[in-house]
């Protein structure tokens, strides 16, 4: 079939043009433009497979194995969390901490491809740690941060464990957990994603609970992203800060340790 029948075919089936644009520039390694422009030409059978992977809700930015955060382009693929926009806030919030505050150490928990850790380090110069009880989200994110030349010290585990000898040189920590109540109905696309970093437990608070029991944060500052109906319970329990995202939602907790 030539391209332009095919992105009628597939827009007819639901896929936007975009995204199938997109799909057949990367099999054919040219711009979005030279295939709106040669729409004449066979649409690869590759194309069309990967086209077809997508109608049945297998995440774009896996096929594409790259995911754009905070203007730049990262690695990505099956196995670790996709970065949301909502993310991009929290970042924003922790750029603003880190120089209002002079700090020079951030530990992220759950680092999952390493956007949020690398994005700081490039945005403040950082030095930055991270774990992550995934262990291809470390290898992911050694991917990301060998990409953009950033070092950054990685360990396997949970919280902060992994780094508890030096847990008192941090002045930032910063995560993006798992915040998604057990019995919630994802979004096909949501369930290709690792359940670890989406759910914890029947509220959704288990990953916070657990944290602000186990470590004294006096002399830190947590900046953490939330569920958008949590944000009066984080309130109650850790005595923090809740931001809202640019929808008008609860997402980021701030809590500084006095």
């Amino acid at each position: 079939m030539k391209i332009s029948e095919v992105l009628k075919l597939y827009k007819e089936k639901g896929l936007p043009e975009r995204e199938a644009l997109i799909l057949i520039s990367k099999v054919l390694e040219r711009s979005k433009e030279f295939v709106i422009s040669h729409d004449e030409l066979e649409c690869p059978e590759q194309a069309i497979e990967l086209l077809e992977k997508r109608l049945t809700g297998y995440p774009l930015q896996y096929i594409l194995g790259e995911v754009e955060f905070f203007g730049r382009k990262f690695y990505i693929e099956e196995g670790v969390l996709i970065p949301r926009w909502e993310t991009e806030g929290l970042v924003e919030i922790a750029i603003d901490l880190i120089r209002k505050n002079g700090i020079k150490k951030v530990l992220e928990i759950g680092v999952g491809s390493g956007v949020i850790l690398i994005t700081l380090a490039l945005e403040t110069g950082v030095e930055c740690y991270g774990t992550d009880i995934n262990p291809k989200a470390i290898e992911v994110t050694r991917k990301n941060s060998q990409m953009y030349d950033v070092s950054c010290e990685l360990k396997l585990g949970e919280y902060a464990e992994p780094f508890i000898e030096k847990f008192d040189e941090f002045e930032l920590i910063v995560s993006n957990p798992p915040y998604v109540r057990a019995d919630a109905v994802l979004p096909i696309e949501v369930q290709y994603e690792p359940p670890d970093a989406l759910f914890a437990g029947k509220d959704g608070l288990d990953f916070y609970k657990k944290f602000f029991e186990r470590y004294n944060i006096q002399g830190k500052i947590v900046v953490m992203e939330i569920g958008e109906d949590q944000g009066e319970a984080l309130r109650k329990l850790t005595g923090g800060e809740i931001l809202k995202d640019l929808a008008g939602k609860d997402r980021y907790l701030v809590v500084i340790g006095n």
